[in-house]
């Protein structure tokens, strides 16, 4: 299967495994018949669903998710596409970091205030791990409302901003 859909990248703090579990909830909300890795899964192993481990030195992953053996069938035929229904399968790919990371100057910072948002604004990062992670979806989310809806809840995930609020023009 080629990636054909479109990927929204994140740095993201070692959060990741906890918001990931709440955007695997947020998924169920949205198919009842949530297929994780090409898999029903059933509501009640949902409950306890966490990241995956890395296994050893390998310390990336991909969790996929669609909405049942009719998504499935489709997205190995059409990749990364919208179906008839305006919905399509979505996936998380992700891989840990150990080492420090560094950036010189923070730009386009989203949150829930303004003086957060100055706060934060035009400073430096530094984290000690991370998470390189990229959100494929069918569409591209500023053209697409299921890519918007998905990309939102894997923001919200994080904790919700509402909308576009705080953002910096």
């Amino acid at each position: 299967m080629d990636i054909t859909g479109h990927s929204t990248d994140y740095i993201v703090d070692l959060s990741f495994p906890q918001a990931m579990t709440r955007f695997v909830r947020r998924a169920q909300q949205r198919w009842a018949g949530l297929f994780l890795y090409g898999e029903p899964v059933a509501a009640k192993a949902l409950a306890d669903w966490t990241l995956p481990e890395a296994e050893g030195d390998d310390y990336s992953g991909i969790v996929t998710f669609s909405s049942g053996p009719e998504m499935e069938a489709f997205w190995e035929e059409n990749g990364y596409a919208l179906d008839a229904s305006g919905q399509g399968p979505y996936s998380v790919f992700y891989r840990l970091h150990a080492q420090p990371l560094h950036a010189a100057t923070v730009s386009g910072v989203r949150a829930e205030s303004p003086e957060a948002v100055e706060a934060v604004e035009g400073t430096s990062l530094l984290l000690s791990e991370y998470y390189a992670v990229s959100l494929v979806t069918p569409g591209d989310p500023a053209a697409d409302p299921f890519s918007k809806a998905v990309l939102d809840d894997f923001v919200n995930s994080f904790g919700p901003l509402g909308p576009q609020t705080g953002q910096s023009a």
